[in-house]
């Protein structure tokens, strides 16, 4: 008899577990819903020419856009140098600020879906991992911290804790957001303003592709560093980054680990170069060349030119002994073809990287 209560009891708390658990999970029109790309920042990342097309629409994909696509923003991009299909990604890909019922006038940034979480005091250091360490996933705890927000500061410690009972990366970013915006002590009564939210790190690689437009090449670095603490996942930003140190410091050997880096995370390294015309460098135009894994393409400030290249059809990659050697030129043999190019700063040592690079991930 005392067995059976025992087993009873302990069916009865596994029930209990599990039903918290359910009512904890996020349903999936819950999940967190990124901030849209407005025009303004796509025309400023389609005129730095520092990411490839096909990442400009996989960001599109992602995010979408905050306006309806009309023919003068049409043609607005295409004179900025939008291609086609990227224009095309923009037109089917707008998505409101606010989504309907997300009740974004109770969140920050006004563009979180509501979360189903009840208001509440903010999170305690062992309420985040007391939550995780029984079960409850970091995506739920992320949507208790947006809605509550928390009362204490990250430490390096407290870091490795939080990571070590099952939060995730993202709810890091959160939890440093969230202190960041909290009332100062005695700050905290009715009527008080809070300091705004930190940027996530869309906002601080968009904010950092207008940095780099202005030539800010300082800020702009800061900024992506900052964003690779947030999140060290994706390519954009150490892109960007090699971006900075190569045109904004002319350093060549710094640029080299972060571009080396965003081709790791499944991204492109980014070079500025001259496309040949004639063979001899008297007519081209200038672009960004870009390197993957997989691949190499090219396209021109003005989205007309364009060259893409798998590595399989690739038959030669190498620097040029005569046609634009002053320029520190190379070529690329596709078939039978040659294409000629240039880097914009007419370095040896930046076309030998672009070339490495390449070979790398033969």
């Amino acid at each position: 008899m005392g067995n059976m209560r025992f087993r009873l009891t302990g069916f009865i708390a596994a029930v209990a577990a599990l039903l918290f658990l359910v009512m904890l999970a996020p349903k999936p029109e819950q999940a967190q819903v990124k901030k849209p790309i407005s025009k303004s920042g796509l025309l400023e990342a389609v005129r730095l020419n520092g990411l490839s097309t096909q990442e400009l629409i996989e960001r599109v994909q992602q995010r979408g856009v905050s306006f309806q696509l009309t023919a003068e923003d049409a043609e607005e991009l295409r004179q900025a140098g939008a291609r086609p299909e990227l224009i095309e990604a923009v037109r089917v890909n707008y998505r409101p600020e606010t989504p309907p019922n997300s009740g974004g006038g109770n969140h920050p940034g006004g563009n979180r879906p509501n979360s189903n979480v009840p208001a509440g005091a903010p999170l305690s250091q062992n309420e985040v991992i007391t939550l995780l360490q029984s079960g409850v996933g970091s995506p739920r705890v992320e949507q208790m911290v947006e809605t509550r927000g928390v009362d204490f500061s990250l430490t390096p410690t407290l870091t490795r804790k939080i990571k070590e009972a099952g939060g995730s990366t993202s709810l890091i970013g959160l939890i440093t957001e969230k202190s960041m915006s909290r009332p100062a002590p005695g700050n905290d009564r009715p009527g008080s303003v809070a300091r705004p939210a930190a940027p996530d790190y869309d906002e601080l690689t968009d904010q950092a592709t207008t940095a780099l437009r202005a030539n800010n090449t300082a800020y702009a670095v800061n900024l992506l560093q900052q964003a690779i603490k947030i999140n060290p996942a994706p390519p954009t930003a150490y892109a960007l980054l090699g971006y900075a140190q190569l045109y904004g410091y002319r350093n060549i050997s710094q640029a080299e680990m972060p571009m080396r880096a965003a081709v790791e995370h499944g991204g492109s390294a980014v070079f500025r170069v001259y496309h040949d015309h004639d063979g001899f460098f008297k007519t081209y135009c200038t672009g960004s060349f870009f390197v993957t894994r997989t691949n190499m393409t090219f396209k021109a400030d003005n989205g007309v030119h364009t060259f893409e290249a798998n590595k399989p059809d690739v038959k030669e990659i190498k620097m040029n002994g005569f046609v634009g050697s002053e320029l520190g030129a190379f070529h690329i043999k596709v078939a039978q073809k040659n294409y000629n190019f240039a880097p914009a700063t007419t370095n040896k040592g930046e076309a030998n990287l672009i070339i490495n690079l390449f070979q790398a991930y033969h």
